[in-house]
C-alpha cells in the first residue's frame, strides 16, 4: 500500500468537508437519512474520491441512503467544482463503513463476556 502524499491528504479533507456540506444542506433526496462521511480517500493521481460514510437505521434504510447517494454524484460533484483547486474534480464513490458497526459488534460481544454487573461487584470487593 502506497504512502498518501500531502496534496492528497488535503484534497482529501476538502472533499470531505465539501461532501458533508452539500449533503446536509443541499440534497433533497428524502432517502439520504442521516448520513455522516466519515473518511475520504483520493487516489494517486487524484482522480477518484473514495467516500466513506454511515447512515443511521436498519439495513433498508441504509440501501436507500446508498441508492440516494449514488443518484446524486454528479450534483454533488458539481455543487463542489468550484471550491476546489484542482485541474479534475474526482469521481466520487461511495462505500458504507462497516468500522463502526464492526465495533459495535465487538463491544456487545465484549458485554456478554463481561456483564457490567459483574464489572460493579468485582470493583466494591477491591475497595
Amino acid at each position: 500500500m502506497k504512502v498518501e502524499t500531502l496534496r492528497q491528504r488535503k484534497l482529501a479533507d476538502q472533499i470531505k468537508k465539501y461532501v458533508s456540506q452539500i449533503i446536509d444542506r443541499k440534497l433533497k433526496d428524502p432517502r439520504k437519512g442521516f448520513i455522516t462521511i466519515t473518511h475520504v480517500r483520493v487516489s494517486g493521481d487524484l482522480r477518484i474520491a473514495f467516500i466513506y460514510y454511515t447512515a443511521l437505521g436498519d439495513d433498508y434504510q441504509k440501501e436507500q441512503s446508498q441508492k440516494a447517494l449514488e443518484s446524486a454524484k454528479n450534483f454533488i460533484r458539481n455543487e463542489m467544482a468550484p471550491h476546489l483547486k484542482v485541474r479534475y474534480i474526482p469521481e466520487l464513490r461511495f462505500f458504507y463503513d462497516e468500522s463502526l458497526d464492526y465495533s459495535r459488534h465487538i463491544e456487545d460481544i465484549l458485554k456478554q463476556i463481561n456483564p457490567p454487573e459483574s464489572r460493579d461487584e468485582g470493583s466494591e470487593e477491591s475497595g
